[in-house]
């Protein structure tokens, strides 16, 4: 049973360090077991709370279960290890064997690299793992702390993509109307360009870091989902304004092209697309201030060939907390809470 046991806690040590190694170091998502407990968190703190203010806490706290989860597993994993021979570790002063309890004293002391000196090891092999224990713990409070750092960093760009997407305009219509000075849209294709490598950054940037959509906003103004819904509705948008209204094509497709690559990217992560698309946008609203537009039937056809892609961000947004009321119709929903 001892030796089973061990198996076991070796098992543990490999797979956190693994997953460890995984979410850390490769730029392609989550460990399997940080990605399975970080979804599996961020989706009872949706079913538990609808409010932006507690769900603004869910990311921080998440991020912190599963550090001290990985600290525990290892921890847990070497007690098992030391717990193959009974007299692995022994008292420093009356050499007597340790029990359960302070052989996980010893493990815990031996990870964070400090012994106090009060046990120490017994015999050859536990003398050689000993250190190799002490060094897992440093290596896996170094991954940690290389993680945080930048985790931090994606998140504060993400707040301030959505910024400046809100800035520009907090519905798809509004966003449009405010560059139209009569004639033209003005400078809307150099916003355009400057905002396609922070899309791009921002779909590397959960790549990388996949539970940053658990990093969730109280405040619509700085929250991702809703405002990279409006970004994109505002493309679709452009697709029904006439030609020679339009802005420059080569505006336009990079910054589509990072928000599908985006998509992409959280699909692969956690995002699953609603059953049926968003409401289709309404072109009467840049009519009426003289904006000329194709014929509905053709608007509506450019619709149907993208409701794959309207279907996930529909599902963004939901799964972020938020609703697609927040998008198009209703600015002020930032104040609930």
């Amino acid at each position: 049973m001892r030796i089973v046991l061990g198996i076991v806690g070796a098992g543990l040590i490999t797979i956190v360090l693994f997953d460890v190694l995984w979410t850390t170091l490769r730029v392609a998502g989550a460990g399997p077991l940080t990605s399975w407990v970080t979804n599996l968190l961020w989706r009872l703190a949706l079913r538990v709370t609808k409010s932006h203010r507690t769900l603004s806490h869910a990311g921080f706290l998440i991020v912190l279960l599963t550090l001290v989860l990985w600290i525990c597993l290892v921890w847990l994993g070497w007690t098992l290890v030391l717990g193959v021979d009974p007299e692995s570790v022994v008292d420093a002063q009356s050499g007597r064997p340790a029990d359960f309890w302070a052989r996980t004293y010893y493990a815990g002391f031996t990870l964070i690299t400090l012994g106090n000196g009060d046990f120490k090891p017994n015999g050859a092999v536990w003398q050689v793992l000993s250190p190799i224990a002490a060094a897992t713990g440093f290596f896996l409070v170094t991954l940690i702390i290389t993680y945080l750092l930048p985790l931090l960093s994606a998140a504060l760009q993400r707040r301030q993509l959505a910024v400046y997407i809100h800035v520009l305009g907090q519905t798809p219509q509004e966003f449009l109307l405010r560059a139209w000075n009569g004639q033209s849209f003005g400078c809307l294709k150099d916003h355009l360009v400057g905002l396609t490598f922070p899309v791009m950054g921002l779909g590397e940037g959960h790549l990388a870091y996949p539970v940053l959509h658990c990093f969730h906003s109280s405040r619509r103004d700085t929250a991702m989902a809703p405002n990279i819904a409006v970004l994109d509705e505002v493309l679709t948008l452009l697709e029904g304004v006439a030609p020679e209204q339009r802005p420059d094509h080569v505006a336009i497709y990079p910054l589509r092209g990072a928000i599908d690559q985006l998509l992409a990217t959280l699909t692969e992560a956690h995002l699953e697309p609603e059953r049926n698309p968003p409401p289709f946008p309404n072109l009467e609203i840049l009519r009426a201030v003289g904006i000329r537009t194709v014929d509905d039937e053709t608007f509506r056809c450019s619709l149907e060939a993208a409701i794959d892609r309207r279907r996930l961000l529909f599902g963004l947004v939901e799964k972020e907390g938020w609703h697609w009321d927040d998008v198009v119709g209703r600015p002020a929903a930032n104040d609930r809470r």
